[in-house]
């Protein structure tokens, strides 16, 4: 005898995709509760061990380090911002460089590229293909190519603490699932970010 409560297989087929929906979820928030665990450790020791704008750089580093190495990028480069959007520290991806070079390449990117946009509407921006997005500055002499960008903002409500645009030489590298990923992944990056900060301004008032 047949039981009436049998699914249908197209039934079946829905409810197996669901689950594995759902499995692939659940994948992506444990990855990212690793990845929370071992930023906060980080912290930690660094606080233990370095203290004002040093403190401050090796957790942005970290930050930057420990992204790119789960999305496997090539590079990464970070701002910091105030609550009025100026920026008050920074990783480039192009290493060190002088510091009026340096200012006029943030404040160019934060008119006009990526950074600015994600920073205006408060979204993360996916650019698979860069020579397709308008929305991606090419500058010259950029001492390296960027064929996939994906650029993330750090919120507190709705103040934007950091920006974090990691890239790829190739495009189509990062994906939809990468920038899920990131949606669960960012807003502890937030905390650590917030907490970083905070403590160097704290000390910075102490100190004067």
């Amino acid at each position: 005898m047949t039981d009436s409560k049998q699914q249908s297989p197209e039934a079946l087929a829905i409810e197996v995709a669901s689950l594995r929906g759902m499995v692939e979820q659940l994948s992506k928030y444990k990855r990212a509760m690793e990845a929370q665990q071992e930023l906060f450790k980080a912290i930690l020791r660094m606080g233990s061990v370095a203290s004002g704008r040093l403190m401050l750089r090796s957790v942005l580093l970290e930050i930057c380090e420990k992204t790119r190495e789960i999305l496997r990028a090539e590079k990464a480069s970070l701002f910091v911002l105030s609550p009025k959007g100026v920026i008050t520290e920074s990783i480039l991806a192009r290493g060190p460089t002088i510091q009026e070079e340096k200012t006029q390449l943030i404040g160019t990117v934060l008119k006009q590229g990526l950074a600015g946009w994600v920073y205006r509407y408060r979204r993360m921006a996916l650019v698979k293909n860069t020579k397709e997005d308008e929305r991606w500055l090419e500058f010259e002499r950029q001492p390296y190519q960027v064929g996939s960008a994906l650029c993330v903002p750090f919120l507190k409500g709705s103040v934007v603490l950091g920006i974090l645009t990691l890239t790829h030489a190739q495009p189509y590298h990062f994906d939809d699932d990468m920038a899920e990923f990131m949606g669960v992944f960012s807003p502890s990056i937030a905390i650590a970010l917030d907490y970083a900060t905070t403590l160097f301004e704290t000390k910075s008032q102490q100190s004067q």
